[in-house]
């Protein structure tokens, strides 16, 4: 049975490239704005951001309510917390720092029921989701590891290859540093450039979902032209603060322009 906002796998079509917008603000009314502009999918930033259990729920819930896909990027190496937060509604998982094929296979263990992996059976699903939710949740979630490293970059095609990881998320920056790159300006270093299409072209061939987070327009349409199927361009805070600051900016030019002396009291 299909519920109110419940979204299969399988139901971005094709060839279309799947855009998403993470989420930093810890509040329930952000989540379903975003939800309602349209994004393919909102991720919720448990990693540096500061959601707890109940917030992320209740964003959870209201992304899946407007048809859109909520997926959560959890803590570095906390396989119960992957299980925690599928139990809570996420339809992706997002696990940064994944650099080995040993932490990739246990992460798919925790990720998906059994026969698959060992996920265990719990939670509201029978309420929310039918109780066929256990039979069709291994296809209908997404376990996203963060290729963010060059380590992980050196092993990436065994990492894709494991059975119950449905794809992979680039961290540029995080990439670059570990490649000895600077923080800014490491885009166009052709280490770096080489490292992204090898992990565009490990998804491609073993059919699994390629998605990187970008820092303009230029850049995302250049990362759809490598092959990645999913982008994210920045995160609600981002956004929020770059339009602040210029209509700030603005409003101070152009009051300044016929400002009134104030007179001393």
């Amino acid at each position: 049975m299909r519920r109110l906002g419940e979204k299969a796998q399988n139901e971005f079509p094709p060839p279309k490239t799947i855009l998403g917008l993470w989420q930093q603000f810890p509040i329930p009314m952000v989540s379903r704005y975003l939800a309602q502009m349209g994004w393919d999918c909102v991720i919720l930033d448990m990693q540096h951001g500061c959601f707890n259990l109940e917030t992320a729920y209740e964003c959870i819930h209201n992304i899946r309510s407007a048809g859109v896909q909520p997926w959560v990027r959890v803590s570095i190496g906390s396989l119960t917390e992957v299980q925690k937060i599928l139990d809570l509604g996420a339809q992706g998982i997002v696990v940064p720092m994944v650099n080995s094929l040993t932490e990739a296979q246990e992460l798919a263990q925790a990720a998906k029921y059994p026969p698959l992996g060992s996920r265990s059976l719990g939670g509201d699903f029978c309420y929310t989701y039918g109780n066929n939710y256990p039979n069709e949740a291994n296809s209908m979630t997404k376990l996203l590891v963060q290729v963010e490293h060059i380590r992980s970059v050196e092993v990436v095609e065994q990492i894709m290859a494991v059975d119950g990881v449905d794809g992979c998320f680039v961290g540029p920056t995080d990439l670059a540093l570990s490649m000895g790159l600077p923080r800014i300006g490491f885009e166009n270093d052709p280490r770096h450039r080489s490292a992204i299409q090898r992990i565009a072209d490990a998804c491609s061939s073993l059919k699994k979902l390629a998605c990187c987070n970008c820092y303009s327009l230029d850049e995302a349409e250049e990362k759809a032209n490598q092959g990645y199927q999913c982008i994210t361009l920045k995160s609600d805070a981002d956004h929020f603060m770059a339009a602040i600051q210029e209509l700030l900016a603005e409003l101070r030019e152009r009051t300044l322009r016929t400002a009134v002396p104030i007179q001393a009291v």
